[in-house]
């Protein structure tokens, strides 16, 4: 059996990971617990982890601890924190998923902090064990969404092919073949889309999205459009398969 550990912003990444590990591992195989950690900082309350949900299956080869810190910035000071618990506990790899959208030394991240913030990561857990991967969602993880256009149908089938690359003007990009990495507020760039067939989007009713979303392309068909994906893709099938 193989443990890997997930440290992600918020519930919006945790269930989008959670999905596609379930694409890639069959469920059947695959155990995955969610915690979410709160406190620490400013109320000096040391940072703690409570179990939100357990997906424990008997044949299991797989556990994926998928923890959620809230923030960007808490994600590689909780990973930092628990690396030595994860090795002992016999934690073979732990993945940080964040948004490079926020604030960087006072001022907005923008693309041109990218490859300073991942070489940054790279100098914090050099030599670490178990092995950190951090991969960033340029700007947050909703451009993976909009990058998923079939979807959309799931949404609303009005929200057809024809009725967004018509309504360019509006939303500001066509997702099938503009570069979305671009998009500076994809979450808002996804309501947007939603907004033509009067739906919206928001963190709230994230899970409407998520259970829209086609995992098969996004596992097959994404990693080609958005080098993120791959990132992330090439990582877990490297453990998983």
């Amino acid at each position: 059996m193989r443990k890997i550990a997930f440290f992600v912003e918020g519930q919006t990444e945790a269930s989008f990971i959670q999905k596609l590990l379930e694409e890639i591992v069959n469920e059947k195989y695959i155990s995955i617990i969610i915690t979410t950690y709160s406190r620490g900082g400013r109320s000096g309350t040391p940072r703690s982890g409570v179990i939100e949900s357990e997906k424990i299956v008997s044949d299991e080869k797989y556990i994926a601890n998928i923890c959620i810190s809230g923030t960007d910035n808490r994600v590689n000071s909780d990973i930092s924190d628990n690396l030595q618990t994860l090795k002992d506990s016999g934690f073979e790899l732990i993945v940080g998923l964040r948004d490079l959208r926020g604030d960087l030394h006072g001022h907005p991240a923008t693309l041109a902090d990218l490859p300073k913030m991942e070489n940054a990561n790279k100098q914090i857990f050099k030599g670490k064990l178990p092995n950190v991967h951090i991969v960033i969602a340029v700007m947050e993880i909703e451009t993976w969404f909009i990058g998923e256009t079939n979807h959309y149908l799931n949404i609303d089938p009005r929200l057809t092919p024809d009725l967004i690359t018509g309504s360019v003007a509006c939303i500001g990009i066509n997702p099938y073949i503009d570069d979305l990495t671009l998009i500076m507020k994809p979450a808002e760039t996804l309501h947007n889309i939603y907004s033509l067939v009067n739906k919206n989007y928001s963190k709230k009713i994230r899970e409407r999205t998520i259970n829209a979303l086609d995992f098969a392309n996004v596992y097959l068909g994404l990693p080609s459009k958005i080098g993120k994906i791959k990132e992330l893709i090439d990582i877990l099938d490297a453990f998983l398969i």
